[in-house]
């Protein structure tokens, strides 16, 4: 007979010790719990013994301060930092402050591969700091970390230019740039910053260096290769690793062509400023020998009155750009802003001379002093792109370029008022005109065939793109310039009356064109290197 073990009754009780099963569940805490009495036994961070290492226990002495040290040895390209850094400040879904390249080898037999990590380098002598109108950047005193300062900014987006490592990052929602602070809410509670806790590898740390040792080494050109020049800034990050200065190591977007932003805004206030500029000098010349230039003085007015206006469209946050003038000391975009009105109010004066008795006897020296204003702002306006040190804004294709633009200007507008007070042009004027186009043509074609197949050369990137994706812009300003200061200038000398100045309006219109497809050049195909496998 099957002997059957009976289980102890649960709800009789027998077996079953009530008064011990709570008190276990009482010693046994919950997750919530847990944590809470985790964090209020411990007294500081969590993971300090892991990153402890990682971040220095002093502040920086004097002529010293914080930055990133990186081990290229140890980076595997996992992008734990971008993850953590976008996180942990909250950035828009497109938005990094921490971007991972590459560098690989240039010799076929010899194939390596190097991961790069880079984020802001919080330069010695920061571009944005210095470029910024507004002082929407600061340097720290004592940790020397760059800041910016969202509440001040303008969304001028000229830190994006002057940072030749392509760090600040523009906001379309929020109208204002922005950029890694080095986390230093968390230095200052004895935390690692986002990146150098992340990283599986301890690849990324924070150190002290030396600002006169940066200076030096960035005077010697040390940084890293595929990097942009380190004079310019002089960064402070330190790559460590093997193949840091290895000279058969170059940026895995050594090949790549990416076409630039081309800014629409500042192309119009470029553009139409200059060749406003040029048609008031045409004005006021043919005002001083023949009493009229009436036409080209309302042209230049309007025209520049548009190309000031559009200057407004490239700001996120317009509202604020009475701030303008705080950058004045060290800015260039401040001293055009300021200095803009010396062009544009004499300029506004002399046409509305032209219709006004009272003002007619200052006629010539509005003219003369909207000439002289306009020089000076518009000498601003090409000094913000030099002082960049981007190979394509140099001087000398700078001043070119800005300069060609008010000569042709000049020339154009001056056929056409001849052709309005006159019923016929000048044949000294078309003949400069057509001399002029055909150098401005012969130097561009100068500039395009001697580039070189070393897409490492910032030069040779700039013109294989004016050849490659932007060939139907370059060859539309070909053709523009062509008509416009060429074929339709010598057409014209053979006409009179009205055909005469439907033509040279023509010409004039086209020759603007042509300088405005140029201006879009000058932006798209600035392709100078920021880091390694990141373009510009």
């Amino acid at each position: 007979m099957a002997i059957v073990q009976q289980k102890p009754d649960e709800l009789s009780g027998h077996g079953f010790d009530l008064v011990e099963m709570l008190l276990a569940e009482q010693r046994d805490l919950s997750a919530v719990e847990r944590f809470s009495q985790r964090h209020e036994q411990h007294a500081g961070p969590l993971l300090e013994p892991t990153y402890r290492e990682l971040i220095p226990l002093t502040e920086p002495g004097p002529g010293e301060q914080y930055a990133f040290e990186v081990d290229l040895d140890a980076c595997s390209g996992c992008k734990a930092c971008v993850v953590a850094c976008h996180n942990m400040n909250g950035l828009e879904e497109s938005e990094t402050w921490r971007r991972v390249g590459m560098l690989q080898s240039s010799v076929a037999t010899q194939p390596a591969v190097q991961h790069v990590t880079t984020a802001c380098h919080h330069c010695v002598e920061p571009g944005c700091l210095l470029g910024c109108p507004v002082q929407a950047y600061e340097k720290d005193p004592v940790l020397g970390i760059v800041v910016h300062l969202d509440d001040q900014c303008i969304g001028c987006k000229y830190c994006t230019l002057m940072c030749p490592y392509d760090v600040p990052k523009f906001s379309d929602t929020k109208g204002i740039v922005r950029k890694c602070d080095m986390c230093r809410n968390r230095l200052a509670e004895g935390e690692a910053p986002a990146c150098v806790q992340s990283c599986p590898n301890g690849a990324i740390k924070i150190t002290i260096v030396d600002q006169s040792e940066v200076t030096t080494q960035s005077d010697e050109g040390q940084f890293l290769r595929g990097a942009a020049n380190p004079r310019t800034t002089q960064p402070t990050t330190r790559y460590i690793g093997k193949n840091r200065l290895n000279a058969e190591m170059q940026s895995a977007g050594t090949q790549e062509l990416t076409v630039n932003h081309a800014h629409m805004p500042l192309v119009a206030l470029l553009t139409l400023t200059q060749a406003g500029l040029g048609m008031l000098i045409a004005s006021v010349v043919t005002c001083l020998l023949t009493d009229t230039g009436m036409v080209t003085a309302v042209l230049a007015t309007l025209i520049t009155l548009a190309g000031a206006a559009a200057a407004g469209a490239h700001l996120g946050r317009p509202m604020y750009g009475f701030r303008v003038f705080l950058g004045l000391r060290t800015s260039w975009l401040s001293r055009e802003a300021v200095l803009m009105p010396a062009f544009v109010g004499p300029l506004v004066g002399y046409a509305a001379s032209f219709f006004v008795p009272m003002i007619e006897p200052f006629q010539v020296p509005l003219g003369l002093a909207a000439i002289g204003g306009g020089l000076v702002t518009i000498f601003c306006s090409a000094m913000i792109y030099i002082v960049t040190r981007r190979p394509f804004w140099k001087e000398s294709i700078t001043f070119g370029k800005f300069g060609t633009t008010i000569v042709l200007a000049t020339f154009a507008a001056a056929n056409l008022e001849a052709a309005v007070s006159t019923g016929s042009t000048s044949l000294v004027i078309a003949f400069m005109l057509v001399a002029i186009t055909a150098v401005r043509l012969g130097l561009e074609f100068q500039f395009l065939k001697s580039s070189t197949h070393d897409l490492s050369n910032p030069l040779a990137r700039s013109a294989r793109l004016i050849l490659g994706p932007l060939a139907p812009i370059s060859w539309g300003r070909i053709a523009l310039w062509s008509l416009g200061g060429i074929v339709l200038p010598l057409s014209v000398l053979a006409t009179g009356g009205t055909a005469a100045i439907a033509l040279t309006g023509l010409s004039l219109a086209a020759v603007i064109g042509a300088e405005l497809l140029d201006h879009v050049l000058y932006f798209a195909a600035e392709s100078t290197p920021a880091m390694p496998n990141l373009p510009k």
